[in-house]
């Protein structure tokens, strides 16, 4: 009976510890805590550690900025100093000299570029260089040129032997542009083993070039022969500058299928120091050979910058320069001289200079050399040999005038002329 009665009561005992609840609900599992395992059965709650929140940026405008004004934009929004951006915004910088300081550098951009962009990874001060400059006095003439200076790729090119080298000329480009004080001008064909030479010699210029092969800015390493321009520092300030390629897709390193290399348009947008006067330059060059495809693809590179041209200059004065490559009788030319006034052809009888045939080819073109105002010579090239008037200067009539025009027929001693094309040399003025 005293046995029973034990092995009763330890069965209740058991009974008891096995079904008891506790006095407190478990605690939930803590999302702080990465040791704590979830719940998988409550779908808000991750599997595993939860991942670190993303870290903001901070874009900082140096506060003692003295010389001119910088504007920070992200995704092509104005943001103000000390935003808080996500990491990797696309961050776009603008910095702008007044009239008595040019941009010499920045920490954010290769070279003296207005506007620089980069993707932000971390905190990032702006720091701006612009140093003194004693500015010209205004004047309401402007001095548009364009001079395609022909390509020197190094000593061991075999397109640049004896007088066509590069080495034997480029003190006579430099005498060309200096001596006809060129305040802006459209440079073609310019290479990189070209470009420290310019900006050592013509330090009263700067230089801005964009290469054809990947688009960047000679500054940023383009590669590829370069459209570029010069622009007399103490006349004007630099306040944007660009680049659009000829083909379907503008924005993007490209060209049209039928197209001999990819081509663009560069442009610089400057004001005139001591005024409020504002305009665009645009220097381009268009593809070259003369067979048919290559006159229909100068065609619909006309038709692209007719388009694009405009867009970017909106209501400012704009001049649109350089080696267009086609002949008068072509279809490009049509469409260009009916949007645009030649000044060439508003100049009429006032037109000074051209190239003048030798003996050779005036017995191998006659009719092209009877033509004014050839500025291609043919004297470099082995297969076209003819003259043409290629190297244009366009502008808008109703915004700007022409008053005088002349492609200079000095070779400045050389047995050759300083490049395979006359450089052509405008008076302009704002209406």
């Amino acid at each position: 009976m005293k046995k029973t009665c034990l092995f009763l009561l330890g069965l209740c005992l058991i009974g008891f510890c096995a079904c008891a609840t506790p006095d407190e609900p478990n605690a939930p599992d803590d999302p702080t805590n990465p040791d704590t395992p979830s719940d998988p059965s409550d779908p808000s709650k991750p599997d595993g550690p939860l991942p670190p929140v993303a870290e903001k940026f901070v874009v900082t405008i140096q506060d003692d900025i003295v010389g001119g004004t910088v504007s920070v934009y992200a995704n092509g929004e104005a943001v103000t100093s000390e935003t808080r951006l996500d990491p990797k915004t696309m961050v776009t910088v603008v910095m702008i000299p007044d009239d008595d300081h040019i941009l010499t550098g920045s920490n954010i951009a290769k070279g003296c570029a207005a506007r620089d962009s980069f993707k932000l990874t971390k905190d990032t001060v702006v720091r701006p260089v612009f140093e003194t400059i004693v500015a010209d006095i205004p004047s309401k003439t402007h001095t548009i040129c364009n001079y395609n200076i022909r390509f020197y790729n190094g000593s061991n090119d075999e397109h640049n032997t004896e007088g066509r080298s590069w080495l034997v000329r480029k003190e006579k480009v430099f005498e060309m542009i200096t001596s006809h004080n060129m305040d802006v001008c459209g440079l073609e064909e310019v290479t990189r083993n070209q470009t420290s030479d310019i900006i050592t010699t013509l330090t009263d210029y700067e230089y801005v070039g964009y290469g054809r092969d990947n688009g960047k800015e000679n500054s940023a390493k383009g590669s590829g022969e370069q459209t570029g321009m010069l622009y007399k520092k103490s006349k004007y300030v630099k306040l944007d500058q660009g680049r659009f390629f000829l083909s379907k897709t503008p924005h993007k390193v490209s060209k049209l299928s039928d197209s001999s290399y990819n081509r663009l348009v560069m442009w610089v947008k400057l004001k005139v120091r001591g005024t409020d006067e504002v305009f665009y330059f645009f220097a381009t060059h268009f593809d070259h050979n003369y067979k048919q495809k290559n006159i229909d693809v100068r065609s619909a590179q006309a038709d692209i910058a007719i388009n694009m041209v405009p867009q970017i200059a909106g209501e400012y004065p704009y001049f649109f320069v350089g080696d267009f490559n086609c002949e008068i009788t072509e279809p490009a030319y049509d469409k260009l001289s009916t949007f645009w006034t030649d000044a060439f052809v508003a100049m009429g009888d006032e037109v000074q200079g051209g190239y003048l045939c030798n003996d050779e080819q005036q017995t191998a073109y006659p009719t092209q050399c009877e033509w004014p105002g050839n500025t291609y010579t043919g004297l470099y090239s082995s297969s076209d040999k003819s003259p043409k008037r290629i190297d244009l200067v366009l502008f808008d009539d109703a915004r700007a005038t022409v008053s005088s025009y002349m492609a200079d027929n000095d070779n400045l001693g050389l047995e050759l002329y300083p490049s395979d094309h006359l450089p052509v040399i405008t008076e302009m003025e704002f209406k």
